[in-house]
């Protein structure tokens, strides 16, 4: 079988110079004018297609290069980084990049067609298609991909981005587009002479970023929050090479994590004691039928830091369900247990990571490399009741778990003080040479800034390597600690009380947006001669 690339198109300096300039926007540089300008260059090009088959081939071409330009900026950390461990993060980089630019071509496509056949503006069209591909990448089942999407540009500006509880996420990608989308509509009008819609477009443009942005800035001054819980955080940083050695991990993370503790005196009682993800990376009872005989000293330990420090202690570790037969699942799990050593709570993680942690779509029992590691065969957590610690409850992000607003949300509707994220980010980065700590360090919990003003909701981050933090309902960041150090810390977590218009009605732009633009795709069929009729906008139709 042949691949064929799509060929460059004309006027590919327009297609790339919106792609580096989006890149620019994402962390860790994260800077600001990219996400209101990124788009321009792009849509100016696109305003300006030709006619016919001829401006479709050239639509779908430029959309599927801004991608590979943009997404291989923001996502080459899956293979910079991961290839460390495994060469097969090369195919995996393409395997996940190429879908994505495919999605944004035909998204493209579908711009071009109602633009040219129904009469969209360009500033309508281009948020509606490019959000509806968002929703896509985020609607694939087991291998959905909702990273660092174009609305989470702005996390590094929480005050500007307080409409996040109303529209979430792909709400903010939609106003930012629409924002871009105007910016070239105007450009185009005034290089056509057309004066009354430059000022249309541009007048379009203040209202659009004014009104959004009023309305952040009084939630900024006005939203009352309180504690919802106080909690300290255990940054133990056990390089990824010794965490693969598993027996060596726990007992290199028991001694880091007791000198930690020793040394530190939280000044006042805690509800929680943190531990990041599969701190302990088996699990912790006996398999009888695989003669496993699990980790009692391990349990004990835990029981102790529970007894010792007066506060449940959750932490990472695998755990396992016995199924009928004989055979038992394994899951990446979140266990609390109290100062008697007793499990109080379990959470095992909804949303894989797709090939390591389970193979989309194949019978995961063909992945099982080891009686008490399924390595690709993970199980999928079921439920979304929240833990509860002295009256006080919260609801467990695994990992990249962080990255899916569903479920946050479901844990917010089911009655979550605040939220935990614990992860293991050793995957992206070491500690030296400094160029080899890869953009997903700062990407990764970039996306909890939404998931805090998406649900008004404070958040605890443990991560085993960095970044840790308190991420409170306005979306600030606080404590964050230094990458590849050991640290521990403690602070309040903040919440808000009741409901959100996003927590009780989810990602209602997304779903629109996905309507209109299927919509969009199927009614000049419908329509025939008559949408053909509306001939192209006013943009102009001269190829760049």
């Amino acid at each position: 079988m042949q691949i064929r690339v799509p060929a460059v198109p004309r006027g590919a300096g327009w297609v790339a110079a919106s792609g580096f300039i989006l890149g620019l926007a994402h962390p860790p540089l994260h800077l600001l004018l990219p996400s209101f300008l990124g788009l321009v260059p792009f849509g100016i090009w696109l305003g300006r297609l030709p006619e016919g088959e001829e401006g479709r081939r050239e639509a779908f071409r430029g959309g599927f290069w801004l991608g590979v330009v943009y997404y291989t900026l923001l996502l080459h950390w899956l293979a910079t980084s991961l290839v460390h461990y495994s060469l097969m993060a090369l195919p995996g980089f393409v395997l996940t990049v190429v879908p994505m630019c495919l999605f944004l071509a035909v998204a493209t496509v579908g711009v071009y067609h109602v633009r040219r056949r129904l009469g969209w503006p360009l500033w309508i069209a281009l948020p509606v298609f490019w959000t509806a591909a968002e929703w896509l990448r985020a609607h694939l089942g087991p291998i959905s991909f909702p990273w660092n999407e174009f609305g989470y540009t702005l996390t590094g500006f929480p005050q500007l981005i307080g409409v996040a509880d109303i529209v979430g996420a792909r709400g903010l990608s939609f106003w930012l587009v629409m924002l871009n989308g105007l910016l070239a509509t105007g450009i185009l009008a005034w290089r056509a002479g057309r004066r009354r819609d430059v000022w249309l477009a541009f007048g379009g443009w203040v209202l659009a970023l004014a009104l959004p942005v009023a309305y952040s800035l009084h939630r900024w001054t006005s939203l009352d929050h309180e504690v919802a819980a106080t909690v300290t955080i255990v940054q133990p940083n056990i390089p990824e090479d010794l965490k693969l050695d598993r027996h060596a991990a726990i007992d290199s993370t028991r001694r880091v994590v007791e000198s930690l503790l020793a040394g530190h005196d939280p000044g006042r009682p805690i509800d929680l004691l943190v531990l990041p993800e599969t701190v302990i990376p088996l699990p912790i009872d006996p398999i009888p039928a695989t003669g496993y005989r699990g980790l009692r000293r391990v349990r004990t330990w835990l029981a102790n830091l529970a007894y010792d420090r007066r506060a449940p202690v959750l932490f990472g570790t695998i755990g396992i369900d016995k199924l009928p037969g004989g055979e038992w699942d394994y899951f990446n799990s979140a266990l609390l247990v109290d100062a008697t050593g007793e499990r109080i709570g379990r959470y095992d993680k909804h949303h894989l990571v797709p090939v390591v942690e389970r193979v989309p779509f194949l019978n995961p029992d063909w992945f099982t490399w080891a009686p008490y590691f399924d390595f690709g065969g993970f199980g999928v957590g079921v439920g979304t009741a929240p833990m509860e610690s002295d009256g006080v409850s919260f609801g467990v992000l695994i990992c990249y778990e962080s990255i899916f607003a569903g479920l946050s949300r479901e844990f917010r509707r089911r009655g979550a003080d605040y939220l935990v994220n614990i992860t293991n980010d050793a995957w992206f980065g070491r500690e030296e040479p400094s160029w080899s700590r890869s953009s997903a360090l700062w990407q990764h919990p970039s996306h909890l800034v939404l998931r805090a003003i998406e649900s008004r909701i404070g958040i605890a981050r443990a991560a085993n390597t960095g970044i840790s933090e308190i991420v409170d309902p306005l979306g600030r960041v606080h404590e964050a600690t230094e990458l590849f150090t050991s640290a521990i810390f403690t602070a309040d977590v903040l919440t808000t009380r009741g409901l959100t218009p996003f927590a009780r009605a989810g990602d209602v732009v997304g779903w629109l947006a996905a309507l209109a633009a299927a919509v969009g795709a199927v009614l000049p069929a419908i329509l025939g001669g008559a949408a053909r009729a509306a001939g192209p906008p006013p943009e102009g139709n001269r190829a760049p």
